[in-house]
């Protein structure tokens, strides 16, 4: 068994193994040579660790760079990924094996932080990784009542092209006001967050994205994804991939928009931050409190693990009545889907 960095010719193999390793497949777009060109554009061939057995490649590691903001300025970030080892040979010490080269290798690049989203976190503490922060798993009823926009506030979709031209710079407004974001490179967004994969949608609808603008400038955006039912009515779900928005009224505003889709009356959100706003500005003068209380603390403290209880924010002003938005408190290193721009949720 030989472990080595890959070679530039050797790149579809590795990205197959990694495909293989979590056991999906890659769209059509995904695959042939411009598409292993544009998959280096976002990650480092020095950071392609692979374990090969006569000529075939059965693990994978590797590494993205990131820089992640902290209060006070950014930090590199050896952002771990694409760990792989295939059933057919678990037991055998490459994780082990792969995971100490990486470390020595984000030390020599002088990394003093790796993060990732870990399909499986029970692996990484024994290599000194901890859990980051938690995040919500957020689902709203149908009625929910979120405060109204400004009325100066013009929102509208945009076509991909648009989207890698106009969000940028929404995002850059944001990102050095929130520790944890990560910074994005055009190829970034191409890749992980504009390129429409068809293995992304999960049986919903194609990506839906929409600009709030004020005065002709932009000041927030959401990405979305819906998917259409019919109970005795409509009872479509649209699904929040990621909203950002420079300030309140535009958050506002997008929020109102994604909660009052025709069709579409139920809203999801699987990787919405914890300190979203709007859970505490629902429904008018009542708020909501998704963990205010002794209980909901010791439960994120459980997140992440078998039988972790869901947590249910409700209201304060009658915590007996009304209705409920069902928050299930998750750490999302659990998760095999793609994670959102913020802080990974397991750093070593």
């Amino acid at each position: 068994m030989e472990i080595r960095q890959i070679t530039r010719d050797e790149v579809g193999a590795f990205r197959a193994a990694i495909s293989r390793g979590f056991g999906n497949d890659l769209d059509s777009r995904q695959l042939g040579p411009e598409a292993d060109q544009a998959w280096l554009a976002i990650f480092p061939l020095d950071t392609a660790l692979a374990a090969f057995e006569g000529g075939a490649i059965v693990a994978t590691f590797g590494s993205f760079d990131h820089e992640l903001i902290v209060p006070g300025g950014t930090v590199p970030l050896a952002g771990t990924t694409t760990v792989t080892v295939h059933p057919t040979h678990r037991r055998r010490g490459l994780l082990t094996a792969m995971m100490a080269r990486h470390l020595a290798q984000v030390r020599d690049r002088g990394q003093p932080l790796a993060g990732l989203w870990a399909s499986e976190e029970t692996i990484y503490g024994r290599f000194g990784y901890g859990q980051a922060t938690p995040s919500l798993e957020l689902s709203i009823p149908p009625g929910l009542q979120v405060p109204p926009g400004p009325d100066d506030l013009a929102l509208r979709f945009l076509s991909t092209d648009e989207a890698r031209r106009l969000l940028p710079p929404v995002y850059d407004r944001v990102r050095p006001l929130v520790p944890g974001y990560l910074a994005r490179l055009a190829p970034w967004w191409d890749e992980r967050h504009l390129n429409d994969y068809e293995w992304h949608r999960d049986g919903s609808s194609a990506l839906r994205i929409v600009m709030a603008e004020r005065a002709g400038a932009g000041v927030g955006y959401v990405l979305f994804r819906q998917k259409f039912t019919w109970d005795h009515g409509p009872a479509g779900e649209t699904e929040i991939e990621e909203l950002v928005a420079v300030d309140d009224d535009a958050r506002r505003g997008l929020w109102q928009f994604i909660t009052h889709v025709d069709l579409y009356p139920r809203v999801s959100w699987w990787s919405c931050p914890i300190d979203e706003p709007v859970l505490e500005e629902v429904d008018g003068p009542a708020r909501w409190a998704p963990a205010c209380a002794t209980p909901c603390g010791s439960a994120a403290r459980r997140a992440g693990r078998p039988g972790s209880p869901a947590l249910r924010a409700r209201r304060r002003a009658d915590p007996g009545r009304g209705r409920r938005c069902r928050v299930r408190h998750r750490h999302l290193a659990s998760r095999g889907r793609r994670g959102p721009s913020h802080l990974p949720p397991v750093v070593g």
